[in-house]
């Protein structure tokens, strides 16, 4: 340093190789604007994924119809059982000393209540566990399974009446035809 630019006051001149980015306000420029530019990429990101998630179907919402997102209507199976199938399940009329648990009463787990004497019961095939009526159908409406251990009702096959033309198999026979075997 000289002793004339001492007095003067004027910072002294970089020195060589130092220039224009190397000082501090330049490189807190360069920081934010690094800042700035990595949250906006951020963003981007998030919403391209949530838009992938909406129009996937992966967040979990039903969408029942079209509009919206302009995607169709997806059709979704029945989850639970039909009509016919909880009518071929047998209604029962619950008695308190025939169940066999001592004193204790017995609950419907579905609606969470003990169950009175006369109250109509359903018994689930197979599994056995037994409900009220009303509560299990709902349940059943909904899940084709045992809201206890979440079995499939073993239910009967539907029966198909005989048509006009066919004979009645003998009696004794099952009723099946012989199995085929086939020459190749």
């Amino acid at each position: 340093m000289s002793t004339a630019d001492a007095t003067t006051g004027t910072p002294p001149a970089p020195a060589a190789g130092r220039g224009w980015c190397c000082t501090s306000g330049a490189t807190l420029e360069l920081v934010g604007a690094f800042t700035v530019v990595c949250l906006v990429l951020y963003g981007v990101i998030l919403y391209m994924n949530y838009l992938y998630v909406r129009w996937s179907g992966r967040d979990g919402v039903h969408r029942t119809g079209s509009g919206g997102a302009g995607l169709p209507a997806r059709k979704r199976p029945a989850a639970g059982l039909d009509k016919a199938a909880l009518a071929a399940m047998p209604v029962l009329t619950f008695k308190a000393g025939s169940h066999g648990g001592g004193g204790e009463p017995v609950e419907c787990v579905v609606c969470l209540s003990a169950m009175q004497d006369g109250d109509a019961v359903r018994a689930l095939p197979g599994c056995r566990h037994a409900f009220h009526a009303a509560c299990v159908d709902a349940w059943l409406c909904a899940r084709a399974t045992c809201p206890v251990c979440r079995a499939h009702p073993a239910l009967p096959p539907p029966q198909q009446a005989p048509k006009a033309g066919a004979k009645a198999a003998p009696p004794g026979s099952s009723g099946r035809q012989p199995a085929l075997e086939s020459q190749v």
